[in-house]
């Protein structure tokens, strides 16, 4: 494989990262802006041990920031174990509560323009290659 191959296909994996971390942002994003704020109070978490990587499954209750709504038996999944009485962020959309985490929203939203910088990177220097 020549180098200017090389680094087209190394700017096309960027694009396909680029693009699920995009995704993942802009589903969190509408998540935001049209949701209900509020918070799921974790009453257990159980280790799924049939899953590869550390995975734990919660429920809890959700509750608005005003206490208008109120959901109970809430379900979400997380990389640790949440301590009972823990208050996870969320938001309800429609019938469906969300956890939401502006910090993985923001390592997104990093790994997305990251992405592209690289992007643009690697087609200026193939660009500057010689042809072969």
């Amino acid at each position: 494989m020549t180098r200017r191959r090389a680094l087209l296909v190394t700017a096309g994996l960027l694009a396909l990262l680029a693009l699920c971390a995009g995704a993942s942002v802009v589903t969190d994003l509408v998540h935001y802006a049209t949701g209900r704020r509020g918070t799921i109070t974790v009453q257990a978490c159980t280790q799924d041990n049939a899953a590869r990587k550390p995975r734990y499954e919660c429920t809890g209750t959700f509750e608005t920031a005003d206490h208008a709504v109120r959901r109970d038996a809430v379900a979400f999944v997380e990389t640790y174990a949440e301590d009972p009485g823990a208050q996870v962020p969320a938001t309800l959309n429609g019938t469906t509560v969300n956890e939401v985490n502006p910090a993985a929203t923001a390592t997104g939203v990093v790994v997305t323009l990251a992405s592209i910088a690289g992007i643009a990177a690697l087609l200026i220097l193939r660009r500057r290659l010689p042809a072969q």
